[in-house]
C-alpha cells in the first residue's frame, strides 16, 4: 500500500507540473494575441521561476522576444535578441525536439538575415545622415542573434572603423575572437590592420603573423610586411616577399614593394662598404661587394619588372628614379675612400646610373607635367652629368 500511495502522489506531482506549464502557455498565448508582450513575458518569468528545466517555457519566451522586438527601433532591440538567443539555448539544452529545434534556427536565421542585410545596406549605402549609427544599431543586433557568424562580426567592425570608433572596432573582433568555435584568420588579419592604424606595431606583427598561421593569406602576408617595414626590420620584409613572390609570381604590386625593401638593404650594404673602404677591412670589402652585387639585381630587376608591367604607374617610375639617384650618390661619395683599382668601374657606374636617374625623372615629367619638383630634379642631374662626366 505505501507503494502504491507513493506512486500516485509522483503521479499528481509530474501531472501538476505539466497542468501549469499549461495554464502559463495558454495565459500567454492570449496575452500575445492581445499585442500584450510586456505581460506575457512577465508571465513567463514567473513560469519559469516555478519550472527552470521547462524547454516550452524557454522556447516560449525566445518566440515572445522576437515578436516584441518588432515593435522596437533597430537601436533597441538588442535585449531582445540577446535574451531571445539565451532563451533558444537553454531550451536546446533541455531537449526539444527536432521538429522545435528546426524552427529556432529558423527564426534566429530570418531575424539574423533582416538585420545584417539591413546593416550592410546601410553600411554601403551614399552619404545620409546617422548611416553608420544604422548600420552598427542592426550589426550588433545580427551578432546578438548569431554569435558565431565572422560577416557580422567584420561587418561592424568595418561600421565602426569608418565612424572613427576605434577602440569599439577592437573590441568587436576581441568578441569575435571569444565567441567563433575556432580561430580565424580574417579576425586576427583584421586586428593586425587596426593594431598598425593604432600605431602599435609590435601587436600588429603578433595579430599578422597568427593569421599567416591560421591560412595562407596573402592580404595578412601584406599587413605584416608594413608592420616589418615600420619596425624597421627589412630583412624580414625582404624574406616574406621573397616567399610571397613565389607564391604569386605576376602580382606586380609585390614586385614593387619587394624592390623598395632590397634597395633599403642596399642602401645599408652600400654604407657598410664606405665604412670598410675607410677602416681599409680589405675582406670585408669583398664580401660587401659580392653582397652588394647580389641585392643590386634583385632589387633593379623587380622595380624595373613593376614599370614594365605599368609604365603608366607613378608609383613605379619615381621608385626607379629615387633608386638609380642614391646609387649614384653613394657611389660618388665612395669614389673618395674605395681602393685605386675599383675607382674607375666605381665611377663609370655611377655616369650609367646617373644617366638612368635622369630619364624616369624625365618620365615623371610626362606623366606630371604641372609639377615642377621633377623638371627641376631632371635638370639639376643633367647639369651634375655634364660637370662630372664630360671629358
Amino acid at each position: 500500500m505505501k507503494m502504491i500511495f507513493l506512486t500516485r502522489w509522483t503521479t499528481f506531482v509530474v501531472l501538476g507540473f505539466f497542468l501549469g506549464c499549461s495554464n502559463t502557455l495558454k495565459t500567454v498565448e492570449s496575452l500575445v494575441q492581445e499585442q500584450a508582450y510586456f505581460q506575457a513575458l512577465k508571465e513567463l518569468e514567473e513560469g519559469l521561476e516555478k519550472r527552470p528545466e521547462n524547454e516550452l517555457l524557454w522556447l516560449e519566451q525566445g518566440r515572445i522576444h522576437l515578436i516584441y522586438s518588432e515593435t522596437d527601433e533597430p537601436i533597441q532591440r538588442t535585449y531582445h535578441y540577446q535574451t531571445a538567443y539565451f532563451s533558444f539555448e537553454e531550451a536546446r539544452r533541455l531537449g526539444v525536439d527536432s521538429t522545435q529545434n528546426a524552427e529556432i534556427d529558423n527564426l534566429l536565421q530570418r531575424y539574423w538575415a533582416q538585420e545584417h542585410n539591413a546593416g550592410i545596406r546601410a553600411l554601403e549605402s551614399g552619404e545620409y545622415d546617422d548611416r553608420l549609427r544604422d548600420a552598427s544599431s542592426h550589426l550588433r543586433n545580427a551578432v546578438a542573434l548569431k554569435p558565431n557568424e565572422i560577416s557580422s562580426y567584420i561587418a561592424l567592425s568595418n561600421a565602426y572603423y569608418s565612424a572613427a570608433k576605434m577602440k569599439l572596432a577592437v573590441k568587436t573582433l576581441r568578441d569575435a575572437e571569444e565567441n567563433l568555435d575556432a580561430p580565424n584568420a580574417q579576425i586576427y588579419e583584421k586586428l593586425g590592420f587596426l593594431s598598425l592604424e593604432q600605431g602599435d606595431i609590435e601587436e600588429s606583427i603578433t595579430f599578422y603573423q597568427r593569421s599567416i598561421e591560421i591560412a595562407d593569406n596573402k592580404n595578412a602576408a601584406f599587413g605584416l610586411v608594413n608592420a616589418y617595414i615600420l619596425a624597421g626590420e627589412s630583412l624580414l620584409s625582404v624574406e616574406l616577399l621573397s616567399s610571397l613572390l613565389e607564391r604569386y609570381p605576376n602580382d606586380t604590386d609585390i614586385n614593387h614593394v619587394y624592390g623598395v625593401q632590397l634597395n633599403i638593404v642596399l642602401d645599408g650594404y652600400l654604407t657598410q662598404l664606405h665604412q670598410a673602404y675607410e677602416d681599409d677591412q680589405s675582406d670585408e670589402v669583398e664580401r660587401l661587394r659580392e653582397a652588394i652585387d647580389l641585392m643590386m639585381e634583385g632589387a633593379e630587376g623587380q622595380l624595373t619588372q613593376a614599370y614594365q608591367n605599368d609604365i603608366s604607374n607613378t608609383a613605379f617610375v619615381e621608385s626607379l628614379a629615387i633608386f638609380y639617384n642614391n646609387l649614384t650618390s653613394k657611389y660618388l661619395e665612395m669614389l673618395e675612400v674605395a681602393y685605386t683599382e675599383h675607382v674607375d668601374p666605381m665611377s663609370d657606374s655611377a655616369a650609367e646610373y646617373l644617366d638612368k636617374a635622369i630619364t624616369y625623372y624625365k618620365r615623371m615629367q610626362q606623366l606630371r607635367p604641372n609639377d615642377r619638383e621633377y623638371s627641376q630634379k631632371a635638370e639639376s642631374l643633367g647639369e651634375l652629368r655634364i660637370v662630372l662626366f664630360t671629358y
